[in-house]
């Protein structure tokens, strides 16, 4: 433990500028001593630790791309900053070469589904970003969800087509409809998904996306980023992730402020 803890707490105070950049490309490499069950435990750590106690948010502020993203995307999303930030340091370190498309489950207004876009764009990532959502509210809900049918409704697919065109997105697709319905089609197509982004609140429809998606993930390790599974309100959401922990048999990289899998689980390290 003591070496995880020294490795990413490397990064600890450093501003933004290459230092940083260099130390956060070299601790999401997966080296044998930083793996242990599937997972890159430093580069967990390194995102996780960093956002919540050691000082990183405060650099990835000034990165320019992370900030031209965000203001794209500020008006739009109700993720947390955290969040966004994790999604970016995912993107810029995590991704590195790994070449795929990235799928959103959830785009609600279309924030984050921006956000994803523009980073890709910015980073010359050779990615397709596919926002799945109803964009007319949430379906009819299990008995675990506390989210009913018909939340978050308030959306315009038109205006936000056009937004994003204005802003020159051509990388960035809206799905509509229930994700039973649209999803396979374009996961079929799709090479392979390097990040999913799973942010939707509920139970059958975090089980369908968890199950759809894991065989199209990188085979060097794709990134599975859920968003609601912890959330005080959707314990639905986290009953699916749970069921599929069991059945998959995988083990989080990183619990705070998302659950993050790697899928399929990377090869060597500690067992």
């Amino acid at each position: 433990m003591t070496k995880y803890v020294h490795l990413a707490g490397s990064i600890a105070g450093l501003p933004h500028g290459l230092e940083l950049s260099e130390k956060l490309s070299a601790l999401h490499r997966p080296q044998a001593e930083y793996v242990a069950a599937g997972r890159n435990v430093v580069a967990g750590y390194t995102r996780g630790w960093g956002l919540e106690f050691g000082g990183l948010a405060e650099s990835i502020r000034d990165d320019p791309v992370y900030h031209e993203s965000l203001t794209l995307a500020r008006d739009r999303t109700i993720l947390s900053e955290h969040k966004l930030m994790n999604l970016f340091l995912i993107m810029k370190y995590g991704i590195g070469k790994l070449e795929g498309d990235i799928v959103e489950f959830g785009a609600y207004r279309g924030g984050s589904s921006i956000f994803l876009a523009n980073v890709a764009r910015r980073l010359e990532m050779r990615a397709r970003v596919y926002a799945f959502d109803t964009f007319e509210g949430m379906p009819e809900t299990h008995a675990m969800d506390m989210h009913s049918a018909g939340d978050f409704r308030d959306t315009n697919l038109d205006e936000l087509k056009a937004t994003v065109h204005e802003m020159g997105l051509t990388n960035l697709e809206f799905v509509k409809g229930l994700f039973q319905d649209t999803a396979e089609p374009i996961l079929r197509k799709s090479t392979s998904i390097t990040l999913a982004h799973i942010d939707c609140d509920i139970y059958e429809a975090v089980k369908y996306c968890l199950g759809a998606t894991q065989e199209k993930m990188h085979r060097l390790g794709g990134y599975l980023v859920l968003d609601d599974a912890l959330q005080g309100s959707c314990l639905g959401a986290l009953h699916a992730t749970e069921d599929w922990v069991v059945k998959t048999d995988v083990r989080a990289e990183q619990a705070y402020p998302h659950l993050v899998y790697r899928y399929p689980p990377l090869e060597g390290g500690q067992p």
